[in-house]
C-alpha cells in the first residue's frame, strides 16, 4: 500500500489523502483548503492526479474541511462511490449546498469589486450543479459493516465520537491494519458517544490539531461560558458567538438550554441565525442512533434542541434586522471561523461597539478572520474594508470536538500500542504536530512522522 499526503499535511485544513493498491487508486476525504483567499484558490483548483483515475472516496466525516473539494472532483471527471455513514450523507448534502451558495454569493460581491476595478471576473470553484452530482454518489455504510473501496482492501467505519456520523477507518489489506483518525473525538462530551476504541493497528494516521494543548473540563468550560454570558447580560451586550453548524451550533444549544432552565437566560433573546445550522439540527433529530445515553433520554422527554426564547432564524430579512437590534441578545452563526456566512455580517455592525462581545469558541486555521480576531489585531479587514476591534474578545477551548493530546496519547494505548510499528501525524500546524511527537515518542517509543504536503510512503 503506497499513501501520499497531499492535503491537511502540516497544516489543518484541506484534508485529502492518496492510497494505492495494486495499481488501484482511492483517495480519503476531499476537502477545502481553508486560509488566505489566493493561496486557497490555488490549492482548491488544483488536484496531484487525475480524478478520473480514483476508483472511490472514503469520507471520514462531513465537515467542509473534510468533503468540501468533493464537487470540484466530481465536476473533473471523478465518478466512483463516495463511501460515508448515512449521517455523514445527510449532513454532508447539506454542507456541499451551502459551500456553493456561499462561493456564489461571495464570488459576485468579489467579482462586482474586480469589475469596477477592470480586473476580469474569478469562476466559481463549483456550482449547486456539481454538488448534485456528487450528493447522487455519497454511498451510506453502516457502522462497522465490512465493504471494500478497491478489490482486496477491507473497510470498516468506526464511530469517531467527533460530530454526528464522524468516524475512524479500518484499512486492512495484506495482513496490515491501517488506521486514519479522520478528527477523532473526545470522550464524555454530550449528545453524540465516545470515540470507539479501535484494537491491534499497525499503523496510525492520525489528526493533531491540538496536539500540543489539554483541553479544559466541559464543566469548567460550562461554568465559565455561564461567566461571560452574565457578563454580557449585565453590559446590555451583543454577544456574538461564530459557531460552526454541525456539532458546535447544538452543543451550545444544549447547554444554553440548560442555562435558561436554571435561571441565567431569564428575558435574553437567543438567535441560531443560520439556515444551516437549522437544517443540521434537524438532520440530528433524524439521526438518533448517533446518540449517547444521556441525549437519548432527554429526547424521550422533550426536545434537547429548543427552549423559550430561542429562535431559528432562516430569512435573510429577519437577520438583517438583527443589526438594528439593541442587547442583551445572543446571536450564533456561521462559519465558525468567520469567513463567510451572516456571522461576518454580524461582526461588521458589532465589532467596533466595546459595549459587544465576541464569543470564539473553536479552533481557528491560520489566515482566517477568526484567527486574526482572536489573535488580538487591533485592525481586520472584512470584504476588504478596515474595522477596529472595540467588542470584547473571548476564547472558549473546552468546547473543542477535537481530542487534544492526552486524549490522542490514551487512544493509542487503549488500541494496544505494542502491536503499532509507526504513526503518521497531519491536520496539525507543525508546532501542535511536533509537540505531540515528542509526548508519543516519549511515552510509546513508537516512530511517529510529520510528514510534508506530497509526502509518499509504502506500508
Amino acid at each position: 500500500m503506497d499513501i501520499t499526503f497531499i492535503g491537511a499535511a502540516q497544516t489543518v485544513t484541506g484534508s485529502l489523502h492518496l492510497f494505492e493498491y495494486k495499481k488501484q487508486k482511492f483517495i480519503l476525504e476531499c476537502g477545502l483548503f481553508q486560509g488566505h483567499r489566493e493561496e486557497a484558490e490555488r490549492i482548491n483548483r488544483t488536484f496531484p492526479f487525475k480524478p478520473k483515475d480514483i476508483q472511490a472516496v472514503i469520507l471520514s466525516h462531513a465537515h467542509i474541511d473534510h468533503s468540501g473539494n468533493l464537487p470540484n472532483l466530481v465536476q473533473r471527471g471523478f465518478s466512483g462511490p463516495i463511501y460515508c455513514t448515512a449521517a455523514t450523507k445527510d449532513v454532508a448534502t447539506l454542507l456541499l449546498a451551502d459551500s456553493a451558495k456561499i462561493q456564489e454569493y461571495d464570488f459576485a460581491y468579489l467579482n462586482k469589486k474586480r469589475k469596477k476595478s477592470g480586473l476580469p471576473p474569478k469562476e466559481l470553484l463549483y456550482t449547486q450543479t456539481d454538488v448534485d452530482s456528487t450528493v447522487k454518489l455519497l454511498t451510506p455504510v453502516a457502522y462497522e459493516e465490512p465493504f471494500e473501496p478497491v478489490k482486496g482492501v477491507k473497510t470498516r467505519l468506526f464511530d469517531a465520537g467527533h460530530i454526528l456520523g464522524s468516524s475512524v477507518i479500518l484499512l486492512e489489506a495484506d495482513g496490515k491494519r491501517i488506521l486514519f483518525s479522520g478528527d477523532l473525538g473526545r470522550k464524555n462530551m454530550p449528545i453524540i458517544r465516545d470515540p470507539v476504541i479501535v484494537k491491534d493497528i499497525n499503523y496510525f494516521i492520525s489528526e493533531s490539531t491540538y496536539g500540543g494543548r489539554t483541553h479544559k473540563s466541559f464543566e469548567g468550560m460550562t461554568d465559565e461560558f455561564r461567566g461571560i454570558i452574565k457578563k454580557g447580560i449585565d453590559k446590555g451586550s451583543k454577544i456574538i458567538i461564530p459557531a460552526f453548524a454541525v456539532e458546535r451550533t447544538q452543543v451550545l444549544v444544549a447547554i444554553l438550554k440548560n442555562l435558561y432552565d436554571e435561571g441565567t437566560l431569564e428575558d435574553v433573546p437567543v438567535y441560531v441565525d443560520s439556515p444551516l445550522a437549522t437544517n443540521v439540527t434537524d438532520v440530528f433529530r433524524r439521526h438518533p442512533e448517533c446518540f449517547d445515553k444521556e441525549t437519548r433520554k432527554i429526547l424521550e422527554e422533550s426536545d434537547p434542541f429548543n427552549f423559550p426564547g430561542l429562535h431559528y432564524v432562516k430569512d435573510n430579512e429577519e437577520s438583517k434586522r438583527l443589526n438594528a437590534q439593541q442587547g442583551p441578545m445572543i446571536i450564533m452563526s456561521a462559519s465558525g471561523m468567520c469567513e463567510g456566512g451572516r456571522v461576518v455580517h454580524h461582526l461588521i455592525h458589532s465589532i467596533e461597539d466595546d459595549r459587544n462581545m465576541i464569543v470564539i469558541t473553536g479552533f481557528q486555521a491560520r489566515g482566517t478572520l477568526g484567527r486574526r480576531i482572536l489573535e488580538g489585531s487591533k485592525t481586520v479587514y472584512i470584504f476588504n474594508d478596515e474595522y477596529t476591534v472595540r467588542a470584547k474578545v473571548y476564547f472558549i477551548g473546552g468546547l473543542s470536538a477535537h481530542a487534544d493530546g492526552n486524549d490522542i496519547t490514551e487512544y493509542i494505548q487503549s488500541c494496544n500500542g505494542s502491536t503499532l510499528k509507526k504513526i503518521y501525524l497531519i491536520h496539525g500546524d507543525i508546532e501542535e504536530s511536533i509537540a505531540l511527537q515528542d509526548k508519543i515518542e516519549s511515552r510509546f517509543s513508537i516512530d511517529t512522522d510529520i510528514p510534508q504536503s506530497m509526502t509518499r510512503v509504502q506500508i
